[in-house]
């Protein structure tokens, strides 16, 4: 009872550390969750089948091989390819790309340029003033850019979504008027990492042309790995939306929030704290159609490759440093963590939390399993009990992730289990000790020292009932009531307490068991607790030799010039119910079964027959020594139908 209550109590402590407290400490358990998270995240993975549902225009190596350095690009570029794009008709075009101040030529090209053109102007012109031509260039070159161009192409396309960035510049502001991007009906996000006073956006040229904004801030987890993406930013109190909503927004204009769920297309999808989703990665890098921008620029794609698909623009030169860490080891382009997160808002199942409570329910019963189990079984097999159980959990989490997109917490119920296990076993070797105490404590009284260390030793000892073959010995003083009446009571006291203490050393020398006191008799087991095939012999010559010290007994100082002992002493042997009897309050350790009545009906009959020592025929039958033993005669015995065969066995000193 007192084991089993302080397991219990160890089980809800576990559980009240792990669930209550931990919640106030995630950065205790959280790097490991995100381990364990990574690693199931590996299985998911598909590193063979490539999305076509989502086109990424990649500036590339071969791009800037074609088109000269990145920095360098004239915005015509950006105008033509977003025009072929959209004479293919796609859902969305989303340029991953910053177009925060107007096109035009950097000043070290403005000054080769001007001082180009005022040497060829002076040339032509000689008579003109310097610094009046100098000024007309100057304007001029001011003057050239492709942001018209860009516009035009915006407008043309009709649904281009531009990235923007949010940032802790107060002042930065943005001359646009953003109302419009703001969503309403939803409340701004709180969250520190979420909420910004500054922003850079497009310049107003593209917006009036009808461009769509989206914030392309990255949120990494602490260790440096992208595991969710928030959908929703606060800009002055505003809820503006991420550059990957912004994008499935504009790809079907049906949408909506509710109670913490974004619902698009008919589909709910969970969002963490009610902002980010949780990024279901679709496989390795590269794993959507990648096209190089020189290519769609001088249209060397097909007529239809980006029909009815949305088209992302970006780029994976490493020097442009716009990479993103995944769970699964891999390293992708900013442009293709995009293409991942609307390809979870669009297409494929999004990945969902279980509420606290059903991880708590479960992760209850297995503390308490692991408990139970590490605590009743071996200490060599709990242990590998208890990596199934943490197997098993582990395999669990990751078919629901596979098959289900259910992200199950991992690391406290783990955690839960190894320290369960720990207590169990604790539990079970601390009980353990204090139960071979209280064993040895029990049976030092009725057995040998001897015994008592054999029974500590086996490993398959049951003390809490079970058959077993043994022999049973009762002893019993003749005429000791009579006696016990006439002399003194400390006499008396003395005399039983010699008798006992030399019957029971004869016991403990053969290998009995002192079962009780009776009086001024003894009751001893032999096979029991520890079972041995020869207990019948060792119960017959444990009589015999108990009638031999009985001659010395009667010759000690406390029995000289008193009538001396006699005793009797009856035998029987077969299978009896041994284990521990008793109360709450009282217990005890004996033998129930026909064996404990039938050497308890014959010890009697010693004074009938003239005899010392009786034994049954079942113990005769199992005798495998040599003794004196001689047929009595056969006696109905109470309850029995058949009658009992009994012997006669003569101690090597004759007392007869």
């Amino acid at each position: 009872m007192k084991k089993n209550a302080t397991l219990m109590l160890f089980g809800f402590l576990i559980t009240i550390i792990l669930f209550v407290l931990m919640e106030f400490r995630p950065q205790i358990y959280m790097p490991l969750e995100r381990f364990l998270y990574d690693k199931r995240e590996f299985f998911e993975i598909d590193l063979t089948q490539e999305r076509t549902e989502i086109n990424i225009v990649d500036i590339d190596a071969k791009s800037v091989k074609e088109l000269g350095r990145y920095h360098n690009w004239p915005r015509y570029y950006f105008g033509k390819a977003i025009n072929v794009i959209s004479a293919q008709r796609p859902y969305v075009i989303g340029l991953d790309i910053i177009f925060s101040v107007p096109d035009s030529m950097n000043d070290f090209t403005k000054k080769v340029y001007l001082e180009r053109l005022i040497y060829d102007f002076k040339t032509i012109f000689p008579s003109k003033d310097s610094s009046e031509i100098k000024e007309k260039i100057k304007n001029s070159l001011s003057s050239l850019s492709f942001d018209s161009y860009i516009a035009s192409s915006i407008k043309k396309a009709g649904n281009v979504v531009l990235a923007s960035y949010l940032n802790t510049d107060s002042t930065s502001i943005s001359s646009s008027d953003l109302s419009k991007y703001f969503l309403t009906g939803i409340e701004p996000p709180l969250n520190p990492e979420l909420n910004y006073e500054g922003i850079t956006v497009p310049i107003p040229e593209y917006l009036e042309a009808g461009a769509t904004i989206g914030l392309i801030n990255d949120v990494f987890d602490p260790d440096g790995i992208r595991r969710k993406d928030p959908l929703f930013f606060n800009y002055k109190g505003n809820t503006i939306p991420s550059f990957s909503l912004a994008i499935a927004m504009r790809a079907v204009k049906n949408w909506d929030f509710k109670d913490g769920k974004l619902q698009i297309l008919n589909r709910e999808i969970p969002l963490e704290d009610n902002v980010s989703l949780r990024i279901k990665y679709q496989g390795d890098a590269r794993t959507f159609k990648y096209v190089s921008f020189v290519d769609v620029v001088k249209e060397n794609i097909p007529d239809t490759l980006f029909a009815k698909k949305i088209v992302l623009f970006g780029s994976s030169l490493p020097e442009l440093y716009d990479y993103s860490q995944t769970p699964f080891g891999a390293k992708l382009p900013g442009v293709e963590c995009h293409a991942n997160v609307i390809h979870n808002l669009l297409f494929s199942k999004p990945i969902t939390t279980p509420h606290k409570y059903i991880v708590i329910i479960i992760s209850v019963f297995l503390i308490f399993l692991t408990l139970l189990l590490a605590n009743k079984t071996a200490p060599y097999v709990s242990p590998i009990i208890t990596f199934i159980i943490i197997l098993g959990y582990l395999l669990f989490t990751i078919v629901m992730y596979m098959s289900y997109s259910i992200s199950y917490e991992m690391s406290r119920p783990i955690v839960g289990i190894i320290f369960a296990f720990l207590v169990g076993l604790t539990s079970r070797i601390y009980f353990g000790e204090e139960e071979k105490k209280w064993i040895k404590d029990l049976f030092s009284r009725y057995v040998s020292e001897e015994v008592v260390n054999q029974i500590m030793d086996s490993p398959n000892l049951n003390l809490e009932g079970k058959r077993q073959e043994i022999s049973v010995l009762f002893c019993d003083i003749r005429n000791f009531t009579p006696r016990a009446e006439k002399e003194e009571p400390e006499n008396i006291v003395a005399i039983l307490n010699a008798f006992f203490e030399e019957m029971s050393d004869t016991i403990f020398q053969y290998g009995g068991m002192v079962d009780k006191y009776l009086g001024d008799g003894i009751m001893a087991l032999f096979g029991a607790p520890i079972h041995h095939p020869g207990h019948a012999d060792r119960a017959v010559s444990c009589a015999i030799e108990m009638q031999n010290r009985i001659h010395y007994l009667n010759q000690k100082e406390i029995l000289k010039g008193k009538a001396p002992l006699e005793i009797g002493i009856g035998i029987s042997s077969g299978e009896s119910v041994i284990g521990n009897v008793g109360s709450a309050n009282r217990i005890e350790y004996t033998a129930i079964g026909d064996p404990v009545n039938t050497s308890a009906r014959i010890e009697p009959l010693n004074k009938e027959y003239k005899t010392k020592i009786l034994i049954s025929e079942i113990t005769k039958n199992q005798l495998q020594g040599t003794y004196k033993i001689h047929f009595v005669g056969k006696i109905q015995l109470k309850g029995k139908s058949e009658s009992t065969g009994i012997y006669a066995v003569t101690s090597d000193l004759s007392l007869w």
